[in-house]
This record gives structure tokens, C-alpha cells and sequence, in this order.
């Protein structure tokens, strides 16, 4: 009875228990299900990440194109640096980050601005940022490498790797034309969003205008590193199983169409002037020098961060360094201007080369008086004189038989009041005042004679930057074709393909072979006969060249004598500026130049100098090829 009873008392268990034995069941088939799914089905994946947590992955900046001088020069290049960065995972518990930072700045020599942000930014790195080398030190030279290496071994989560350094071996000579660079931005980065926010890009120059270019192509490398973070040697048959690192591609090399003497002449002829200077062929508009002065090193700026020192003695001086003032400075031309309205007198038929105006030394007109530079007066002058002795009188007499829409037009036509299209950036359009200018600007007010006039002798409203006179003169050269500036020549890929940068013609003016002819004539004798405003400063050394001179008020002659004399440094900065605009050989005109000197005085006597400098470097140079 008892065993009758023990069996039925185990049925009623085994009744009891079944559920939980098929829970049982269950659960070791989903157990081996997961198992089959992480070791077979997702085993590959896994593999990897599990790799990926001993496995470190570091890009390889690339080094940026040089940018050469057409002869060859460096003018920007790269020269290999290193840099010291850290892993956070593996640097520091979160308790003794502050700690360990000051251990290593100790060793790296950090200020206290950079030991500030290395630790604002370990407190706002998590979750991926702390797998991810963060930046403590950058542009370190060899030798002082070896110096920190032999400390920084005790230190876990250190990478020491290989960058790069952007220097101007030219430095101020040609620092407005290259640009500099530093470190990318918050706005450049939505611009380039596969940049390193830990990488440079060009600011300003061709180093911005090429950016793409130069900047060339990231690389990757992996390291195995250990627990603390340190890189270690695997045997081959694990390092096979490491990704393959992937080079870094240089950046693309650029030639420009600078020659290196001309710049340093150039350079070296403003002296403590302020102004800028251009030489340029006439024919294709490659620029062969171009120099602002006064000028900045880029060297100086090249940094991560710029030294606020430096910055605030660029950024607040009154010259201005930081402006590249061939294409960014506009100035009123003054008589150099005088070419254009001579011109549109011809074409429209206003005037012929021996028509002459009677120059009393003033013209009245109303209650209003002009007068020339001349108050003795010159007589009757015609076109020839007009231009070889400066002759504001005649031009007077010219704007009314001109009106305003027709010395406009012709203006814009030689590209007054609009960009050349140099391949640089941030140039400036000047100013044409043109009937829909004075519209927008003095609403209702009537363009009167007096305004006219000033127009015609390059004052009043009129602002052209250094190199749209450039182009004017090279116009007038070759026979009224408008080339376009540039200072590019060509492209350099890595594989040494060269992708040529061509010479466009803007346009090609309607106006007769004789007039520029008439206007040629009358610029030879500028600088080649007694009389000539530049006759004294031309270097005969040289062949033949044809300019005008111009001394452009700043401020009216009114004005300048409230300036109390005590206040000597407001009235140097009031004087007239100098120009001198030439285009050489006469006979087979080659190459155009132009120097502004801010406040020099008078064109002849102060630009006319620095401009013949150019030319006679650009003379002698070719004659010895």
C-alpha cells in the first residue's frame, strides 16, 4: 500500500514539474540559439569590434602643396613637424585627470592657457571622444622630440606621430600674394566637413583661393596598443589581421606667375613706405610682381593659434599690413586718370590730337573756381601737352564737351568700378560714379560741373584699386584688348600631371589703332621730353618707357590747413598720394607697372623711382637669358 502510494505521490511531482522542466528546455535552446547567432551568424562582426577595443586608429594629415615662384623658389612649403597627443580612456581616471594634466605640461612646457583647454576638453569628452587621440601639443621640432619621448614613456595613452609645419621661406616679400594659414574653424568646418577639427586651412591669399587644391588627401594608420594605452609589436601572424593603412596624399603643388627677384626689388623699394607696387605683362595679364606695403609675416600667423601680441599690432595698425592693398586699397587715381576721358574725347569725336584749350592757370565758371596744378598756366595745350605736363585746365574744358554718361561708359569699358577676376580673394570692386551711382548715393542731387570736372582729373567720388590701373595701361599698350590678372601659372598633382592655368581676354575695345597711338605718344613724352612730369625720374639706362604720374588729394586743401602743426603725424597722413603708372618697352610694350605710395607727394618724384627699379630688374634679368 505504501509503494502504491509512492507512486502516485511521484506522478503528482512529475505533474507539478513539467512546466518547469519545459522552462528549463526552453531556455537552453534559447541559450544555444544566442550562442549560434554570436558565434556563428554575427562571429565576423564581432571579431572586428572586439579588435577594435585594442586596435587604435590614427589619420594621417597630408602635407600641403608647395607654392612656388615661376622661377622656381619656394615660397610656401611644409616641413615635417610632430605632435604629442593623448588617448583619454587610457590617460587618466576621471578623479585624477587634473593631476595627470599637470604631470604632462610639466614635461611639454605648457602655458597656462593651453593646460586650460586641454582640461576643459577632457571634461567634455565621452562615450567615442574617449577612444579618440586628442591633440596636446602640435609643430614640435626634431630635436626637441627626442627630448620629450624619453619622459613620456611613464605616461599611459600617449601617441607621439608625425605632422607637418606651413613656413614662407620669402616671408613679408610675399606674404600678401601666398596668404597664410590656421587652424580650421567652426564656419569652414560646415564648409569642409571631412576636415580634421584639429587641421589648418588657408585664411587668406592663394593658400584660401587653392585651398582645395593644396590641401590634399588624409591617410590611416592602426596601432595595437595595451592596457594602459601604449603602442606594442604583435608577431606577423596577428598583424596580418590588422587593417591596411592607407597613405596620406600630398596637397597639390602650385607655380605662380611670380618672378622672385622682381618681388624682392619690389619689396625692397618702399622701404618704410606705405603703398604697392605691380608689374604685369600686358598681353596675357600674368603678374610678375606684387608687393603691399607695409607687409606682415606669415610665418608669424601660420599657427594653430595666432599670438595676440602679433595679432593686435597687424589688426590695429593705422598702414594697415594686413591688406593686400594692389587689390583690396582703392585710391582716388589723380592724373593718372586722365588717359580715359582723353580716349572717349578722341572716339566720340569731341576732340582730335591737335585740338587745344586755352589754360589760364583757373577757370571760373559762376560763383565756382577750378584751378590747375599749374596757377601760371600752360597756355593753349593740346592732347600731347595735356598729358605731358599734367594740364588740369584742359580737362576741364573736356568733361563738358564729354558729359558724364560718356566718360563713364569708356571708364567701365577699361573695367572702372569692376573686379579684374584676379585669382585672389577679396578684391575690390572701387568706385565709378556713373548716373545710377550718384542716384543711389545723393538721391535728387544734380550731377554740376564741378563734380564733372573732378571725375575727368581722377578726384572727387572715383576709387580704383593699384592693379585696375594696371590693366587701363596694359590696354593701352597692346591696342585696347582688357586681359585678365592672375598670378597662377599652373598645377601640380602628386602623379606630376600639370594643369595649365591659361591667359583670358576680357574683352577687346572698338576704338581706333590712332587714337592709342595719339595717347602712346603723349605718354613717351611724360617720361622722354623736357617738360615731361616724370622727364627727371626716368632711369635712361633702360629703353624707352611711357607713363603718367598722378598726385591724388586725400583730403581738400581747405581741410588740410585746419590741421593744427603740432599735429604732425595727422598731417603726414593727409598728404597727397603718388602714383606712376608705365608700360615698357615703348616701341614693343612687354610688361605694365604701377606704384602708390600712400602720402608720398608727388607721382615723379616719389613712385616714378620704384616703378623703373622694377623695370630695370625685369630688363637686365631677360637680357642675361
Amino acid at each position: 500500500m505504501r509503494i502504491l502510494n509512492q507512486t502516485e505521490e511521484v506522478k503528482n511531482i512529475f505533474l507539478r514539474t513539467r512546466k518547469l522542466v519545459w522552462i528549463i528546455i526552453f531556455s537552453f535552446f534559447l541559450l544555444f540559439a544566442r550562442v549560434f547567432y554570436l558565434q556563428i551568424v554575427k562571429g565576423h562582426d564581432l571579431t572586428e569590434k572586439s579588435r577594435d577595443n585594442f586596435i587604435l586608429s590614427e589619420k594621417i594629415f597630408p602635407a600641403r602643396g608647395d607654392i612656388l615662384s615661376y622661377d622656381n623658389k619656394l615660397i610656401a612649403t611644409t616641413q615635417p613637424s610632430f605632435k604629442i597627443s593623448i588617448v583619454p580612456l587610457f590617460f587618466a581616471e576621471k578623479e585624477m585627470v587634473a593631476e595627470q594634466i599637470d604631470r604632462i605640461s610639466s614635461v611639454l612646457e605648457l602655458n597656462k592657457n593651453e593646460i586650460s583647454r586641454l582640461k576643459k576638453k577632457m571634461d567634455r569628452c565621452h562615450g567615442r571622444c574617449k577612444y579618440m587621440p586628442m591633440l596636446v601639443k602640435n609643430e614640435i621640432p626634431r630635436n626637441r622630440i627626442f627630448k620629450y619621448s624619453s619622459y613620456l614613456s611613464s605616461f599611459p595613452g600617449i601617441i607621439i606621430s608625425s605632422s607637418y609645419k606651413r613656413v614662407f621661406p620669402m616671408g613679408e616679400d610675399t606674404s600678401h600674394i601666398t596668404g597664410y594659414v590656421s587652424k580650421i574653424n567652426h564656419r569652414e568646418l560646415t564648409k569642409y566637413p571631412c576636415y580634421d577639427p584639429e587641421d589648418f586651412t588657408g585664411k587668406t591669399g592663394l593658400e584660401k583661393k587653392y585651398e582645395n587644391e593644396l590641401h590634399g588627401s588624409y591617410g590611416e594608420t592602426f596601432h595595437v596598443i595595451d592596457h594602459m594605452g601604449r603602442k606594442i609589436e604583435l608577431p606577423e601572424n596577428i598583424n596580418a589581421n590588422i587593417p591596411f593603412s592607407k597613405e596620406a596624399v600630398k596637397g597639390k603643388n602650385l607655380r605662380t606667375t611670380i618672378l622672385s627677384y622682381i618681388q624682392k626689388t619690389a619689396a625692397q623699394s618702399f622701404g618704410e613706405r606705405a603703398g604697392a607696387a605691380i608689374l604685369m605683362e600686358v598681353k596675357t595679364g600674368r603678374i610678375l610682381a606684387m608687393y603691399s606695403s607695409p607687409s606682415y609675416d606669415a610665418n608669424l600667423l601660420s599657427k594653430k593659434r595666432i599670438p595676440a601680441k602679433i595679432w593686435r599690432e597687424y589688426s590695429q595698425s593705422i598702414l594697415k599690413p594686413l591688406i593686400n592693398k594692389a587689390i583690396r586699397q582703392t585710391y582716388f587715381p589723380g592724373s593718372t586718370f586722365k588717359v580715359i576721358p582723353a580716349l572717349a574725347g578722341l572716339h566720340y569725336g569731341k576732340i582730335t590730337p591737335s585740338s587745344t584749350f586755352l589754360c589760364q592757370g583757373c577757370l571760373f565758371f559762376g560763383s565756382d573756381t577750378k584751378c590747375c596744378w599749374n596757377r601760371g598756366g600752360h597756355g593753349y595745350v593740346n592732347l600731347k601737352r595735356s598729358l605731358k605736363e599734367s594740364c588740369d585746365i584742359y580737362y576741364y574744358y573736356l568733361s563738358q564737351e564729354l558729359g558724364l554718361d560718356k566718360i563713364t561708359h569708356m571708364s567701365s569699358l577699361f573695367g572702372i568700378g569692376l573686379k579684374t577676376g584676379i585669382d585672389l580673394p577679396w578684391e575690390n570692386s572701387g568706385v565709378l560714379p556713373d548716373r545710377a551711382w550718384f542716384s543711389y548715393n545723393y538721391p535728387g542731387m544734380r550731377v554740376h560741373r564741378g563734380l564733372l570736372m573732378n571725375l575727368t582729373i581722377g578726384q572727387g567720388d572715383i576709387r580704383t584699386t593699384p592693379l585696375q590701373l594696371a590693366v587701363v595701361y596694359a590696354a593701352i599698350a597692346n591696342g585696347g584688348i582688357i586681359v585678365q590678372p592672375r598670378v597662377t601659372e599652373e598645377l601640380i598633382g602628386p602623379d606630376g600631371k600639370i594643369e595649365k592655368i591659361g591667359s583670358q581676354t576680357v574683352r577687346i575695345l572698338d576704338i581706333e589703332p590712332k587714337y592709342f597711338d595719339a595717347v602712346k605718344k603723349a605718354l613717351w613724352s611724360v617720361t622722354n621730353e623736357l617738360g615731361g612730369t616724370a622727364f627727371y625720374h626716368a632711369d635712361r639706362t633702360i629703353p624707352d618707357a611711357a607713363g603718367k604720374t598722378g598726385t591724388s588729394q586725400v583730403i581738400s586743401n581747405v581741410a588740410r590747413k585746419k590741421i593744427d602743426y603740432s599735429e604732425e603725424e595727422r598731417r603726414f597722413l593727409t598728404q597727397d598720394d603718388a602714383l606712376f603708372v608705365a608700360f615698357f618697352p615703348y616701341k614693343n610694350p612687354e610688361v605694365v607697372a604701377i606704384a602708390v605710395v600712400e602720402n608720398g607727394g608727388h607721382g615723379g618724384s616719389v613712385s616714378a623711382p620704384i616703378v623703373y627699379k622694377l623695370l630695370k630688374s625685369y630688363h637686365f634679368k631677360k637680357a642675361m637669358e
